[in-house]
């Protein structure tokens, strides 16, 4: 049988699992039924909290603490995820043996198949989970695609195994028990908000995911809400259905999204739709992002964390609903490129718990909920309001510094992650934070020495040499991003980031004008596992360089069959034409560029390739 991350041909929910829960009993399943606190039987609607589960996000991920046979874990919160998963790194760190997984079963998800095993935990404990450890719990153990961001995914076998709430705005979900609730408004936080309600499908082993309908333009549509995904996405088939196609008037490039499993990347557009209804939440003169998901997903629209750090919800599976409410706000993150966050203007309230009291960890959580959002005023409130609480937190000086880093403020910046340094001298991402900084400010033997130090770890991320050299190559330094990326290629020749790595070494070679035939060999073997917008581009820049006039032009077309809204490739292709005596076709194409980007020319002016007179 073939599993999907997101549904895709999973069979569809019977009458009768429509009606009744069915559970496979797992040890894991076991082990947190014995959690569930009992409700005295009653006639009223009550609740029972088997769990409230910090969360912190990081770089867009709802993160949640852990261990693994005893051993520090970090996991992506990830409602999308029909079971657990642990990344190779992560299995090999905790010291789990590895079998195949059933016959015939696969992992898809939206960036294609993943290679899979299975691996068990001796022992498992999860931050705000009641009870002692759970032992003996079964995790996939996938790939390395997102090892440099977390241990693991917790999916749907725990967060779907009773009712949940999301209150990500204030960094919780919630895992409820809930009795005696039918026909209730389970939205109890309320007050004087208006709330929605949206009727899902029943969550069952088979059919995991939390799946419901809308309405898009008039249209009726499939959503499953996606904890695990960065940023909402419409598939083009959806689009389409809509009266919306990617290459119409108004549509813009969104850029590429990181892909979900297997870490391919899916381009995507930002078009305009003229309303959608979630359960009666009505938005008119939306935009949404549009992905090439369309054979990836069961499901139309995936609801993904912007979505949730935008409205609080409680997902009450025995009445098959999703209860909600707005809490004021962009909806989704359409943010790539300057392009603005989103069309809708934003409202006074943002569903923070102003009135409410927290302790120095949940003010540091509610603030990077509220940094994911770009509310950074509000963000560096919370972290203020964390580190007069707890001082001795390494990690709210480090929060506070992102911040203050994204508002151009890299003197302060600099104080905070001094500050979280001072605390933990070890601790990584402030050591790349502060290598960073130093960069900026011309120290190059200080950010040297952080970046060395992080590299050198005894318990260094094998990624953080590709995101030093991605920090290299942000300031221009190609030679030192180079370097980089090179040691981790010769250190992970079979890493499943080998094609991304490769790409970004292209690039850095391209941007240089440096060993072009070596550059366009990392090219065209990343583009042999994974063909992409960028990787395109990089590999026609290759070619322009090297004279390849052709081969520029039919990667610059290539790239913008997949993006018709780039202004890199469509001034490098009319560049290209140009040189081969097309001034016509070259003209349009610088002009058409500069339209959809007024600094790409300067762009390629830094890299010496300006227009010839």
């Amino acid at each position: 049988m073939e599993r999907d991350r997101h549904g895709t041909n999973r069979p569809a929910p019977t009458d009768a699992s429509r009606k009744t829960l069915v559970r496979r009993a797992t040890p894991l399943a076991i082990a947190l039924l014995a959690l569930l606190p009992v409700c005295a039987a009653a006639a009223e609607c009550t609740f029972g909290v088997m769990g409230e589960l910090p969360v912190t996000l990081s770089g867009g991920h709802p993160m949640i603490k852990g261990t693994v046979n005893g051993i520090e874990a970090s996991f992506i919160a990830d409602s999308g995820a029909f079971y657990s998963v642990l990344t190779g790194e992560g299995a090999e760190r905790f010291h789990m043996k590895l079998g195949p997984m059933p016959f015939g079963m696969q992992v898809v998800g939206i960036g294609g198949v993943e290679r899979t095993q299975l691996g068990t935990a001796r022992e498992f404990t999860l931050a705000g989970l009641n009870g002692g450890p759970l032992h003996n719990v079964e995790f996939i153990v996938g790939s390395n695609s997102f090892a440099h961001v977390a241990s693991g995914i917790i999916g749907q076998n725990v967060l779907g195994f009773a009712d949940i709430e999301f209150d990500l705005a204030n960094g919780v979900i919630r895992l409820i028990r809930s009795k005696d609730c039918s026909g209730r408004n389970l939205a109890y936080w309320h007050g004087t908000k208006d709330y929605a309600v949206l009727d899902i499908e029943s969550i069952t082993r088979q059919a995991p995911h939390i799946v419901g309908r809308a309405m898009l333009n008039g249209m009726k549509i499939r959503v499953m809400f996606d904890t695990g995904f960065g940023s909402s996405m419409l598939t083009k088939r959806a689009a389409a259905r809509a009266g919306v196609k990617v290459d119409d008037p108004g549509v813009v490039t969104g850029g590429e999204s990181a892909g979900g499993f297997g870490g391919r990347p899916v381009e995507t557009w930002i078009a305009p739709f003229q309303s959608l209804d979630l359960g009666g939440e009505k938005i008119q003169n939306i935009r949404l992002r549009v992905g090439d998901i369309d054979s990836r997903i069961d499901a139309d629209l995936l609801l993904g964390i912007d979505f949730f750090l935008s409205h609080r919800l409680y997902v009450a599976q025995k009445e098959r609903k999703v209860f909600f409410t707005y809490n004021g706000g962009p909806v989704f993150d359409l943010s790539h490129h300057g392009l603005p966050a989103a069309a809708e203007p934003a409202a006074p309230d943002t569903g923070r718990a102003e009135g409410e009291a927290l302790d120095g960890p949940g003010y540091l959580r509610r603030g990077t909920a509220a940094f994911a959002r770009r509310d950074y005023a509000g963000a560096i409130a919370d972290f203020d309001r964390a580190a007069a609480l707890a001082p001795e937190d390494p990690e709210v000086y480090y929060h506070r510094a992102l911040a203050r880093w994204w508002t151009r403020d890299p003197v302060l910046a600099m104080a905070d992650v001094d500050q979280a340094l001072a605390l933990r001298a070890d601790m990584g991402p402030a050591l790349l934070l502060r290598g960073e900084l130093r960069l900026g400010h011309k120290d190059d033997a200080g950010a040297r020495a952080d970046f060395d130090a992080v590299a050198t770890a005894p318990r260094a991320d094998a990624f953080v040499l590709a995101q030093i050299g991605l920090i290299y190559q942000r300031h221009d330094r190609s030679a030192e991003a180079i370097e980089h990326f090179s040691r981790w290629i010769a250190a992970n020749p079979k890493d499943d980031r080998l094609a991304k790595v490769l790409a970004y070494r292209c690039r850095a070679r391209a941007a240089a004008g440096t060993d072009l035939g070596l550059a366009l060999r990392d090219c065209d073997e990343s583009i042999r596992s994974m063909k992409s917008t960028e990787v395109l581009d990089s590999r026609a820049l290759v070619k322009l360089r090297l004279g390849d006039l052709d081969g520029a032009i039919s990667d610059y077309k290539a790239a913008l069959s997949l993006q018709s809204v780039n202004a890199s490739s469509r001034y490098g292709l009319g560049l290209a034409q140009l040189r081969k005596g097309l001034v016509a076709d070259g003209d349009a194409n610088l002009q058409a560029a500069l339209g959809m980007r007024a600094g790409v020319a300067d762009e390629f002016k830094r890299m010496g390739l300006a227009r010839e007179p």
